[in-house]
């Protein structure tokens, strides 16, 4: 019996993802574009502002806001959604039981965090804060790729919005002449070399430059510097023949790559400050061409567990994969 009962248990825990994480309430900021009183499903809020916070009963039926001053009134209604928590019930291992068990919870919706109107537009509501419409620009730069391991430099990048769905951001990229990870600066010596890049923004809440996005990105790096690797015999740990003949030698590399990266990122304002986040996947073409080398036919000595280096630098003409992730800091103007 006692094992039964860890059994059931277990099957609720995994298999009810919104009963078990979400509370029958959830906070709403309500911000309106004048000062105004608000009545939330006939909740007077009895102090006038611009923003109201609220705690709200999570339920399938609409939310009625009404907002009003001595001027303007309007009352909008907001229906729920399914809560993050109940998609969790796509991992549930037993048949999907999860939604079942949420099914009639009302735990399982969710109302927006943020619900912005204008008490003179006849547009419904947006999901965020809309920035000042003399805003349009962004100037970023991106700190962590001063300290990447490969192709560190300093990138500057630009976001110009031009419509309520789409920006367009171009970025360039000094690249500097060693990374910080190169202690004994055996790396990347005596480098040249930038990288320029564009990138088309899709706002999927029709809220550009503010939210979660999705885009495209096409991508050029070009540079050249010096570099220290063994050559010989590339396999020397299960070649049974290799008689440590393999040496060091100090090379020149000449280097392209071009990359096309599919992004999913979210962006959000603190004032006039922007923190963009994102993370994607792609693929590379890359044109590696090794010169002053002691002997070109050899080959570069392959490392006993994954090398950075090696991979960045390997002869050749191929495609490989890309991993973009990262986050910029701008100033809106």
């Amino acid at each position: 019996m006692k094992n039964i009962a860890q059994l059931v248990i277990s099957i609720l825990i995994f298999n009810s993802c919104a009963s078990i994480m979400n509370t029958r309430t959830e906070r709403l900021t309500i911000i309106t574009n004048e000062p105004c009183k608000v009545v939330v499903n006939k909740d007077s809020l009895n102090f006038i502002s611009t923003e109201h916070k609220v705690l709200v009963n999570r339920s399938k039926d609409s939310l009625f806001i009404s907002a009003f001053n001595e001027k303007n009134k309007r009352t909008i209604g907001i229906k729920p959604g399914n809560s993050l928590a109940y998609w969790l019930n796509l991992y549930s291992y037993i048949l999907w039981t999860g939604f079942l068990i949420d099914k009639n919870n009302p735990k399982r919706y969710c109302y927006p965090s943020i619900v912005y109107f204008d008490l003179n537009s006849k547009n419904n509501y947006l999901k965020y804060k809309p920035l000042d419409h003399l805003y349009s620009s962004i100037l970023k730069i991106t700190p962590l790729r001063a300290v990447g391991i490969t192709n560190a430099g300093l990138e500057i990048s630009y976001e110009r919005k031009f419509s309520n769905y789409f920006t367009t951001q171009i970025a360039g990229v000094y690249l500097f002449q060693n990374s910080v990870w190169d202690l004994n600066d055996r790396f990347n010596t005596n480098l040249k070399g930038f990288q320029v890049a564009i990138e088309e923004k899709f706002y999927l809440k029709k809220s550009a430059p503010v939210g979660p996005y999705i885009s495209l990105e096409l991508s050029y790096l070009r540079n050249q510097y010096k570099d220290i690797w063994n050559f010989g015999i590339k396999d020397i740990y299960s070649d049974t023949t290799y008689r440590f003949t393999n040496y060091t030698d100090t090379f020149g590399v000449k280097k392209q790559t071009f990359s096309i990266n599919f992004k999913v990122g979210h962006q959000f304002f603190i004032k006039r400050i922007s923190f963009d986040f994102y993370v994607g996947l792609g693929i590379r073409y890359k044109d590696v061409t090794h010169f002053d080398r002691k002997n070109p036919n050899d080959e570069m000595e392959a490392p006993r567990h994954p090398n950075v280096h090696y991979i960045t630098d390997l002869n050749g003409k191929y495609w490989t994969v890309s991993f973009p992730l990262n986050f910029r800091i701008g100033w809106t103007f």
